[in-house]
């Protein structure tokens, strides 16, 4: 038997929960997209994913602190760094160490782990279409080459070694080993103006396509900046032109380079598609690192997540979570849409003398006072199936979806302390999330997966149901219940005349009336429930329970 809920008025208002309400879903509305989200909290062992009421999806409990991102793929396998003891000097919260494939049934499939006295991966890992890894990782370089690589003896750290910045791409060989079959390094993209005598001297500003080892200063206080001079916290890889993205933190900007190139071109500046070898192809956001405006021009502060987007009408910009951490004057967070300046050879348009364009980003979400959110830390933004545009500001922990008049139509607060389930009602905190992703609900990593509801991560005695993911067929046969309200009664067509049992519940979640009827046709009504959206949950008489909302007007 099928139920099924017949809408005679349609509505496009948010479902605002009660004062008391919070943690979990907290505003819902019918522009939502109908799907999923996954996240994977930065101070807990477990991934989750949940419906657009909160209702547990899928729960993958690991052993291991998320270290830090998380992807849930087409494959219907969750892709998840993780951390490890570190066996060399690296203190960041940022560590990861290990890096693991998971099946929806939370069993490990392949896992490696790259920790060594001079190595540890950290922050993020992406799968590529041929089925290899890109990786973030950092590689010591010690004292006597950093000075040779023209750092100031006053700007290296007393321990004498940095954190040096290398991607590599690793291919997966059975179920914990890897073969590393490219590499790029930072300490071959570099350039300096203070020691002339060293091979790489030249004027920062004439050439943006090398890094100013010099940067950042030793006591800033950007992240770690005695050991880690960049800080890349994301990385993204564009098949079409074969390129890679990187979020570098410690100097505010985005880069591009070229994947073309075999690693002995990405450790030059010459080869690969663009004829630039591993240097830098184009870099947005604060053009101060390369001497190449002042810092008024700095436009990214802390920023998080960037990647392109990969459909739609937007296809091919790049979209930023722009923490806003040190930006003048009040610190406020911002998601934003880049389109870079890219030209016909896979090259970006740079003219003499100023710096890469464009002077601001194309959209932007969060300037508007009205918009106004904050996340210092942590953080990202995804590109929906609608148009919408989720919202993850990390570090409170708040999930967000935006439709395309910058209204919040869903958002959900994570309701766990670490690993420990909040009560409705809490004040939740440690609940950030370095990163969070929604799918519509026919994603293809969903197919072969049967979905099964649960109850809410959140203790929640009064919750608010979505649609049961098994009863989304618009088919009618004899056997289904037909609910609709005409005049401020609500209706029950029940063809096989089974006994079911009804529960009647506000936006808010909580329980108005319940009653039971076993009659073909049934008619309900009560003068003291509110006018408006309500949820009936229908429970038939063999078990199986579904919910359906009805608009109910006088």
């Amino acid at each position: 038997m099928r139920i099924v809920c017949t809408l005679l008025f349609t509505i496009a208002c948010a479902i605002a929960w009660s004062q008391n309400r919070t943690v979990g879903t907290i505003v819902l509305t019918d522009e939502a997209l109908d799907g999923y989200t996954f996240f994977s909290p930065f101070s807990g062992r477990s991934a989750y994913m949940v419906d657009n009421c909160g209702a547990l999806v899928n729960k993958w409990d690991q052993n291991t602190l998320p270290g830090l991102a998380a992807y849930f793929q087409k494959s219907g396998q969750m892709l998840r760094t993780y951390k490890v003891s570190p066996t060399g000097p690296f203190t960041s919260a940022s560590n990861a160490g290990g890096l693991a494939l998971v099946n929806w049934e939370n069993e490990t499939v392949w896992s490696y782990e790259l920790n060594t006295d001079t190595e540890l991966s950290h922050h993020d890992a992406v799968q590529m279409p041929n089925g290899n890894f890109l990786m973030l990782t950092w590689e010591l370089i010690f004292e006597d080459e950093l000075l040779s690589l023209g750092r100031a003896e006053n700007q290296i750290a007393p321990q004498g070694f940095s954190w040096g910045e290398r991607i590599i791409e690793v291919k997966p060989i059975g179920t914990n080993e890897i073969e590393i079959v490219w590499e790029w390094r930072i300490k071959d993209h570099l350039i300096q103006d203070i020691d002339s005598s060293l091979l790489n001297f030249g004027v920062v500003s004439d050439h943006p396509e090398l890094f100013d080892i010099n940067l950042p200063d030793i006591t800033s206080s950007n992240s770690h900046s005695d050991f880690d001079y960049n800080h890349f916290n994301a990385i993204d890889y564009n098949e079409e032109l074969d390129q890679i993205l990187i979020s570098v933190r410690n100097s505010d900007e985005v880069w591009i380079i070229d994947h073309s190139t075999t690693t002995a071109e990405a450790a030059s500046h010459e080869g690969g598609n663009t004829g630039m070898g591993g240097d830098i192809l184009y870099r947005w956001g604060n053009p101060s690192a390369y001497k190449g405006a002042s810092i008024s021009k700095q436009r990214l502060f802390g920023q998080h997540g960037v990647h392109w987007i990969k459909f739609g009408p937007e296809k091919g910009k790049i979209l930023i979570y722009n923490n806003g951490n040190g930006r003048p004057g009040t610190d406020f967070s911002t998601v934003e849409i880049l389109v870079p300046p890219l030209l016909e050879d896979g090259r970006y348009e740079k003219q003499a003398g100023v710096p890469y364009g464009p002077e601001a980003t194309e959209w932007k979400y969060g300037d508007d006072e009205s918009q106004r959110f904050y996340s210092p830390f942590l953080s990202n933004a995804q590109y929906l199936d609608n148009g919408n545009i989720l919202v993850n500001a990390g570090s409170p922990g708040d999930i967000f979806e935006i439709n395309a008049d910058k209204e919040i139509v869903w958002k959900y607060i994570i309701p766990l302390f670490g690993d420990f389930p909040a009560t409705q009602g809490d004040n939740v905190n440690n609940n950030s999330s370095f990163r969070a992703y929604k799918f519509s609900k026919d994603f293809e990593g969903f197919e072969g997966i049967d979905i099964i509801l649960g109850s809410t991560i959140e203790e929640d005695d009064n919750p608010l149901i979505c649609e049961d993911p098994n009863s989304l067929s618009n088919a009618i046969d004899e056997n289904e219940i037909v609910i609709y309200a005409v005049n401020g009664i609500v209706r029950f067509d029940n063809p096989s005349a089974d006994l079911v049992q009804v529960q009647c519940f506000d936006i808010a979640g909580r329980l108005l009336d319940s009653f039971g009827f076993d009659q073909m046709e049934y008619s309900y009504s009560n003068e003291e429930l509110p006018q408006g959206l309500l949820v009936f949950k229908v429970i038939l008489n063999s078990g199986v329970a579904v919910s359906r909302q009805v608009v109910l007007i006088n």
